[in-house]
């Protein structure tokens, strides 16, 4: 007689392998949510890592990004723009038709910026090489016809390639600004630069740009407000941008911040305030010593400014302000110039009126020329203020806001 299942017998095989096929399915579905999840986290960390990279560094060729920041133009909570070096390669070297190795810039150069840099790149080479120039400061504000000229002043290589690298005239060349922004339409973070606009990363693996913010900082580290349109005066305080990203992905997210400086303050000024310190060039280097753009102001106000090299204080000028007949304008009262500090060397009332987004020359305080920081070649017995790492401290600040301008 032969054996088979009963119904019950075949009832209980096809539960206990629908059991089975249900453990299964959980375990699968287990491991599909633990490698879609850690896909997710891949995904937002290599999108936020590269879009940070963009803003901060621009392009492949890493130009164009917060970190070359010269001047800021506009700085919001979703958006800035900015001036970076420009970069005219449109020169070629010619010894026979250009034999005085005269180039002139593509673009009007800003002036009051810092000089042109002029490099060459050998033919047999891929780096570029910073070289001697001269530069002649134009006349002319025409666009269509520039006439700011650099002077290669070391002969150029044969063969080499030349460039050269210097702050633009926004004004006259919107297109040489660079912008930031987010479109909240396709949560694409866009850049616009020299006519062309795109985005800053073009494939996103699916991953969303949920919010992009800046926040600004002054070189006290201290935070501007936010959401509020800044003047040009704040502006040129600005040193330093936070960024921050928020990116999604199904319901993964990933914040993302990064901090730089910028090089806004190297031709503009820097803020200061009692107890800053900011390194001098020497005497007889140093071109531009200023302090200005004073808010805060009531009736009258101190500062005293000191300067020592190593740890030796060696020089010191007090500047004394009294209000003047409207808000935005003061009076520069007098002055005393100290050497070492404690032996007063000159002083003198001046009443001089200032406004309020206007400089003080420390170099030209004292009219003869004999007691002022710089060094004057045309002038015999004056003081000059000896040591190395010479730098300025602030050890008296009466005013809420001011900048301080040093250019060698």
């Amino acid at each position: 007689m032969k054996k088979g299942f009963t119904l019950v017998e075949l009832l209980v095989v096809l539960a206990v392998m629908a059991v089975l096929s249900g453990v299964d399915v959980s375990l699968l579905k287990v491991g599909f949510d633990s490698w879609s999840q850690a896909t997710g986290r891949v995904s937002l960390q290599a999108v936020a890592d590269e879009l940070m990279r963009s803003l901060l560094e621009g392009g492949f060729e890493g130009s164009g990004g917060l970190r070359d920041a010269i001047e800021l133009r506009d700085a919001g909570l979703d958006a800035i723009s900015f001036v970076p070096l420009w970069t005219d390669t449109t020169h070629v070297p010619n010894p026979v038709t250009n034999k005085a190795q005269k180039f002139t810039l593509n673009k009007q150069f800003k002036g009051g910026a810092v000089t042109p840099v002029g490099q060459v790149r050998k033919a047999d080479s891929e780096d570029w090489i910073s070289v001697p120039v001269a530069f002649d400061y134009g006349s002319g504000t025409d666009p269509k016809k520039p006439d700011d000229v650099v002077t290669f002043t070391d002969p150029i290589p044969h063969g080499a390639a030349v460039r050269l690298l210097y702050t633009p005239d926004a004004d006259v060349h919107p297109e040489v600004q660079v912008r930031f922004w987010l479109n909240p339409d396709d949560h694409q973070i866009y850049r616009s630069y020299a006519g062309t606009t795109e985005p800053v990363l073009k494939r996103l693996q699916g991953v969303t740009v949920e919010r992009l913010a800046f926040l600004y900082y002054d070189n006290l580290n201290r935070l501007f407000p936010l959401g509020t349109a800044y003047s040009q005066s704040e502006l040129r305080r600005i040193t330093g941008v936070k960024l921050y990203l928020l990116l999604t992905k199904g319901e993964q997210w990933k914040e993302a911040t990064s901090f730089t400086n910028v090089r806004n303050a190297q031709t503009i000024g820097a803020t200061i305030a009692k107890g800053t310190v900011l390194p001098l060039p020497s005497p007889h280097d140093i071109k531009a010593f200023s302090i200005g753009e004073f808010t805060g102001l009531k009736d009258k106000g101190i500062v005293e400014l000191l300067i020592k090299t190593g740890n030796k204080s060696r020089w010191q000028i007090t500047l004394e302000f009294t209000a003047g007949q409207t808000p935005d304008r003061f009076l520069l009262h007098r002055f005393q110039i100290e050497a070492p500090p404690g032996t007063i060397l000159t002083s003198a009332i001046l009443d001089q009126p200032i406004a309020q987004g206007e400089f003080v020359n420390l170099l030209g305080l004292d009219r003869t020329g004999l007691y002022d920081y710089d060094e004057d070649p045309d002038i015999k017995g004056q003081l000059i203020v000896k040591g190395t790492s010479p730098a300025v401290e602030v050890t008296r600040f009466d005013f809420s806001v001011a900048s301080m301008f040093i250019r060698p």
